[in-house]
């Protein structure tokens, strides 16, 4: 079952509408620019996937998000991918554990 990849309209101020929370929906347009990301509608919920090289994550994006909680768990979610796949692709280094 595969998805239709979206492409930006010109001119538009943000990209898609993809959430009804606004955070949400600036975090994926600022995603989508970036170039690394692509968009993906599927039956329900439109997905961002990861296109790097050894990248292998994607994100589903709630469309109508009901917890109030839901883009500081979105943004926790991309944050924790993001430094997985670079330490993981070697750019950056894991933290030593501290011992008190």
């Amino acid at each position: 079952m595969g998805g239709v990849p979206l492409q930006p309209s010109k001119g538009a101020k943000s990209m898609s509408n993809l959430s009804n929370d606004t955070k949400i929906n600036e975090m994926c347009d600022a995603m989508l620019k970036s170039g690394r990301w692509t968009l993906t509608r599927h039956s329900k919920h439109p997905i961002l996937r990861h296109q790097t090289k050894g990248a292998s994550k994607f994100f589903i994006v709630p469309c109508t998000p009901s917890d109030p909680r839901a883009f500081a768990n979105f943004r926790r979610d991309y944050n924790r991918y993001i430094r997985a796949f670079l330490i993981q692709t070697g750019v950056i280094y894991p933290q030593p554990e501290t011992i008190n």
